[in-house]
């Protein structure tokens, strides 16, 4: 059993969303015991057992159900009938908002306890300078997962533990040489782009539409002449066919101020607004023109 904790251990660091399904309660002749426990992500069971079977089976789709929906804790209880033999195996009715017939020839009860571990927006932060910790430090007290990337380890060293969940150090001359999983990102998350070094910027920004077209906030740091020269970059490399409504650069909306922390503001109240889907002032540019 120790196991399941350790990966789910893991998964809670990692920021990666599971369901702990724990047998409470059983009745007759079932495959598992009271206290079996099976952890599930989005891709499946990740470890742990209650049984297998057709118990198991439905157990691991129904937590993978709640994971896309977004489910909270439930308990239900499956009884199992050999009346569904020579059906789907994977053939239920539904008695109630708590009981499940399935398909299994045990003939018993189990009652199962579905505890759903949801993970948290994430915020990657690329570039650990000043702003990069300012953006940090807030994006974590708004209840964000944030991520911290550089290239420079001593500066992502000088960063406070309570001020991010994870720090990585990412060699970015060579970040789009390397195969895909050396970087993984959830393309729900928010990227901010905000190196030491311009032509880094553009390294991250085309690993991103390169591996990540699809993620929800990608803004990138720059004055409106640097900017226009990264829009010309990315065209060249994707001959142009570019979805950029997800690009914001220059980042932030209009407050005022120019202060590491003043800027980190400016920042996390643009993403604030793409998550909530409000009308701000941003700073970013009309890309129409730039070819």
């Amino acid at each position: 059993m120790i196991e399941v904790f350790k990966a789910l251990e893991k998964r809670i660091n990692e920021n990666m969303p599971s369901v702990l399904v724990t047998i409470v309660e059983m009745k007759g002749s079932t495959p598992g015991k009271a206290g079996f426990k099976i952890l599930v992500g989005p891709e499946g069971r990740i470890a742990g057992t209650i049984g297998g079977g057709g118990v198991e089976y439905y157990a691991v789709n129904k937590a993978k159900e709640m994971l896309r929906i977004g489910g909270n804790n439930i308990t239900e209880t499956l009884i199992m009938k050999d009346s569904l033999l020579g059906q789907d195996e994977d053939s239920i009715a539904v008695k109630g908002n708590s009981k499940v017939e399935i398909n299994a020839l045990c003939g018993g009860e189990v009652t199962l306890f579905y505890e759903v571990y949801k993970s948290s927006k994430p915020v990657y932060v690329f570039g650990a300078g000043h702003v990069g910790q300012a953006v940090a430090s807030l994006a974590k007290q708004l209840g964000y997962y944030v991520a911290v990337i550089d290239n420079r380890q001593n500066v992502l060293d000088e960063i406070p533990g309570d001020s991010c969940d994870q720090k990585k150090l990412i060699d970015f001359p060579n970040l789009n040489l390397k195969e895909k999983d050396y970087l993984v990102l959830d393309e729900a998350g928010f990227a901010v782009i905000l190196t030491h070094n311009h032509i880094n910027d553009l390294q991250v920004l085309e690993f991103i539409y390169k591996n990540y077209a699809g993620m929800k906030y990608i803004g990138m740091i720059g004055s409106k002449r640097k900017v226009k020269e990264g829009i010309l970059f990315i065209k060249k490399k994707f001959n142009s066919k570019l979805d950029l409504s997800r690009l914001y650069s220059p980042i932030g909306v209009e407050i005022g101020g120019d202060s590491p922390r003043e800027i980190a503001l400016s920042i996390m109240a643009e993403i604030q607004a793409v998550a909530y889907g409000k009308k701000v002032n941003h700073l970013r540019i009309d890309y129409n023109g730039i070819s």
